[in-house]
């Protein structure tokens, strides 16, 4: 009799018997507190994962549709957890025996195989932009919306790729403090090159060398997470041959997602696929576990090197109200949360205001906000309300999707989002946070 294939590795499956079954989880779940469904927490899901591991359940196509649409995979139940359950892996893990069985659907699969071909994305961009000029327009946009997401609020592409903004690498006129490669990722290539620019604006001031690969992959995650693991394992292998350097100090990231990929997901992933004979082997883990080791979120590395920093300039103008969104994926993932909020409070021009549940996740989650748009909408109005509440005129924050979904939705309260190192290179320019 031919020995049944395993659902997931010993590793991550022995996580559904840590589960004390506490519920501290449960408030934490941004889905739970709106369905108060025990299959929609994660306590709730994780008994349905040992149940399919044990093979007394089968991922029927209506346990898939509980492991997409009740979860946003944001890792708060994770962090929650007093006895160290990996909710977001047993329950990742199962999107992907679910994907395989049920298939992703043929949007989605095209997404991702764009995703994982540079000179598609690349392609895609510049006609996505061509689109927009010439069928958008704010009689259209202001009419539509795509899930949870007005496309007015959705920002323009970059005029040109971020990656051909710069050569390869770019050094400060003093003194090396340190030499870094940065990971820019597909939102900063595409969307927001500012961002792009504040980074290695901020970081030569500080004496760091900074290295652009060119032709960068995406990091992956919006991929594996979505359950096709053999797509992005094409993303992953790229991404830790070209980072994975001891030649470097560290490896720069301005996305939280992204961060989390580098210096989380890819060493789980790959060894889950190579305890379960998918074509991953001990080298591989190696140099992922050495980029996971070097790679640091942006506000991280700088607050880290704060007197590497020159002195702010004299600002006349009056301060700007600036509050704090934490993305998901960067305070939980990857404990940035306090550096961030120290930079902005250093900052001559911002007067920092802490909003009320700053940590909880604002529903963009990728493509969550499209597919399954009234729990996204609920989910992110607590998230506009907060915002509203604090009188802000800019809402920071460190994760491109963040700011693309909490920013269309403040918008018309004329509140912007912006990202933490904008306002750090507005601020060494003597400027305002919106100059």
């Amino acid at each position: 009799m031919e020995q049944k294939k395993p659902v997931l590795s010993d590793a991550t499956g022995e996580h559904v018997y840590h589960c004390a079954k506490c519920g501290l989880c449960l408030n934490a779940c941004p889905v739970y507190r709106e369905t108060l469904v025990e299959s929609h927490s994660p306590r709730g899901k994780v008994q349905l994962a040992k149940h399919i591991i044990e093979g007394d359940l089968d991922i029927t196509k209506h346990m898939s549709d509980i492991l997409f649409s009740s979860c946003l995979l944001c890792g708060s139940c994770v962090a929650a957890c007093p006895s160290g359950v990996r909710q977001d892996a047993l329950f990742s893990g199962l999107r992907w025996r679910a994907a395989e069985r049920y298939g992703l659907g043929f949007t989605k699969k095209l997404f991702f195989q764009v995703l994982s071909r540079g000179w598609l994305m690349s392609t895609s961009a510049w006609f996505g932009k061509w689109v927009r000029k010439i069928f958008g327009g704010p009689w259209i946009e202001n009419r539509m919306k795509v899930g949870n997401l007005p496309v007015a609020g959705v920002p323009p592409m970059n005029a040109k790729p971020f990656n051909d903004e710069f050569p390869e690498i770019v050094r400060p006129d003093g003194a090396v403090n340190a030499r870094v490669l940065y990971f820019h990722g597909c939102a900063t290539n595409y969307v927001f090159g500012d961002v792009g620019r504040a980074v290695v604006s901020v970081l030569t001031r500080m004496g760091v060398e900074v290295e652009i690969p060119k032709n960068q992959s995406c990091c992956g995650l919006p991929i594996f997470l979505s359950g096709d693991r053999k797509t992005s394992l094409t993303c992953i292998r790229e991404v830790v041959h070209a980072f994975s350097r001891k030649d470097v100090d560290a490896v720069i990231v301005d996305c939280a997602t992204c961060g989390s990929a580098l210096r989380n997901e890819y060493v789980h992933i790959l060894k889950e696929l190579r305890d379960l004979g998918e074509g991953v082997d001990d080298d591989l883990v190696a140099a992922a576990e050495h980029l996971a080791g070097i790679t640091k979120n942006v506000s991280e590395f700088i607050d880290a090197h704060r007197d590497w920093l020159p002195p702010f300039p004299p600002y006349t103008g009056e301060k700007i109200r600036v509050t704090y969104h934490d993305p998901c994926h960067l305070v939980k993932g990857q404990n940035v949360g306090a550096q961030p909020r120290r930079l902005l409070k250093l900052l001559p021009t911002v007067e920092f205001v802490e909003m009320a549940e700053a940590d909880r996740c604002c529903g963009g989650g990728g493509e969550y906000q499209i597919e399954y748009g009234d729990m996204s909408a609920r989910i992110t109005n607590r998230k506009v309300e907060n915002v509203r509440k604090t009188d802000a005129e800019f809402v920071a924050t460190g994760c491109p999707g963040c700011n693309i979904t909490i920013g269309a939705h403040v918008a018309k309260d004329h509140v912007k989002a912006i990202h933490t190192v904008q306002l750090i290179r507005n601020a060494l320019d003597g400027k305002g946070p919106g100059e």
